[in-house]
């Protein structure tokens, strides 16, 4: 379960630029909404920090992580916040967060994995903790950057989320990184 070579060098290389972009903040409010003031946080996968700053701005306690140590420094250089540079198999955590946000991150893993990953997200997670997590739909692949993505179904989504309560996935399209138009989903649930 570590992190795809070549993601992650597109990711380390790339930091800057990529970094730069920002992301919205429509599915980041509704998640907001759901804590309380001064919740615990965990961003998983949280690249540039963007979501992290935000969340950290709106009073909330950020816990970063990335496997990617050169978006780990733009975040430094850009937010001031400290990125734990580790894996998703990597996870250690224990009953330490009100929420999880995993935007745009866990399909860089592969399906095998999620399982496992999925298990020790909802460990790091408090009872009542939110989790929210975004995926492309399709099969495996790999984008014009040279990007993993992992398999994903509507059905593989809710198998994955079975131990959890509350389950809510949503499904749209929209640009990722790459601007290429593609099916995404959403998944919300409560431990």
């Amino acid at each position: 379960m570590t992190a795809d070579d070549r993601t992650l060098a597109f990711y380390n290389t790339q930091a800057r630029h990529y970094a730069e972009r920002g992301h919205g903040a429509g599915m980041l409010h509704d998640f907001v909404a759901e804590l309380a003031p001064g919740a615990r946080v965990l961003d998983l996968g949280c690249g540039g920090c963007w979501h992290s700053a935000k969340l950290r701005d709106a009073g909330f306690a950020v816990t970063a992580i990335d496997a990617s140590d050169g978006l780990a420094a733009e975040a430094k250089r850009r937010w001031d916040i400290d990125v734990r540079v580790m894996q998703f198999s990597e996870l250690d955590f224990v009953d330490a967060f009100d929420g999880v946000w995993a935007s745009a991150s866990l399909h860089h893993a592969h399906a095998e994995d999620l399982p496992a990953i999925f298990s020790a997200i909802r460990g790091a997670t408090r009872a009542g903790g939110v989790f929210h997590a975004t995926f492309k739909v399709g099969s495996d692949r790999r984008d014009h950057f040279g990007r993993f993505f992992c398999a994903m179904s509507e059905d593989a989504l809710r198998a994955l989320a079975a131990d959890w309560r509350n389950v809510r996935i949503d499904s749209g399209e929209g640009p990722g990184y790459d601007d290429v138009i593609t099916p995404w989903l959403r998944v919300r649930a409560v431990r």
